[in-house]
């Protein structure tokens, strides 16, 4: 009977053998154990980073809706600097016009345009209570605005010279020609009966004659800017512009007598 031999290995040879084998087996298994593992590190990773991303867009958002509310407000404060700025300067125009004036005057503030045609009247915040009445002259800083034609008991409406209705005596101050400012249907304003051979230029002031009735000499009306023959060969007549702006006028003064 044939007999096998059978050889036999220490526990070393095993153990090496063994460790041989692992290291062999991990270097064919590596790539596939760290696919395995950054997997869901990747899945982590991405959702971290998707996460600091919202949280970054929200923080710029809000950063973005203050800083526009910051600009908003800055701009506001400054619209309504500039308004206090320029009220200021045109009250100080109408106080130092008021103590220089040789009238009786009444400050009075434009509260409402007539809704028909802005550019021929308007409607003041002082009335027969302060002692304003029909036909009182009203100036503004820098000249002639109109009259008075109706008043209540703590408001009154002024004609402005723009107005068809409007006309009142008056006299080129470097020619002494002696002429009527009248509105017309534009709202411009001009100047008529003049004479033919008449001197008129452009760049003359006009100024009242002080020939209409409640209409003090020497308030400055405007300045002249063209000049044309009366159609009917009659004389020459002009187109005024107002030192008043009858669109702008927001304060001004009611003449009711004098000192």
């Amino acid at each position: 009977m044939l007999k096998i031999n059978r050889y036999k290995y220490s526990p070393a040879a095993v153990v090496f053998f063994t460790i041989i084998g692992i290291f062999i087996l991990s270097l064919l298994l590596k790539s596939k154990i760290i696919d395995l593992i950054s997997f869901p590190l990747k899945i982590s990773s991405n959702w971290t980073s998707d996460i600091r991303a919202l949280v970054a867009y929200k923080f710029i958002a809000d950063e973005n809706v203050r800083l526009n509310a910051q600009l908003a407000g800055a701009a506001n404060d400054a619209i309504a600097f500039d308004e206090l700025r320029q009220e200021n300067e045109r009250l100080k125009k109408l106080l130092s016009l008021k103590k220089e004036s040789s009238f009786v005057t009444v400050a009075a503030e434009v509260i409402a345009r007539d809704p028909n045609n802005w550019s021929t009247g308007v409607i003041i915040d002082k009335g027969q209570r302060q002692g304003i009445k029909a036909g009182n002259a009203v100036i503004a800083a820098s000249g002639l605005s109109g009259r008075i034609t109706e008043v209540y008991s703590y408001t009154a409406k002024i004609m402005l010279l723009g107005d068809t209705d409007s006309s009142v005596s008056a006299i080129i101050q470097r020619t002494r020609e002696e002429g009527l400012i009248s509105g017309t249907i534009s709202g411009a304003v001009q100047m008529r009966y003049l004479d033919k051979d008449s001197d008129v230029a452009i760049g003359d002031v006009i100024m009242t004659s002080g020939l209409t009735r409640n209409y003090p000499a020497g308030l400055p009306i405007g300045m002249v800017i063209k000049v044309k023959d009366d159609p009917q060969g009659l004389g020459k007549y002009c187109l005024v512009r107002p030192f008043v702006d009858s669109r702008s006028v927001e304060e001004v003064l009611v003449i009711t007598g004098s000192k």
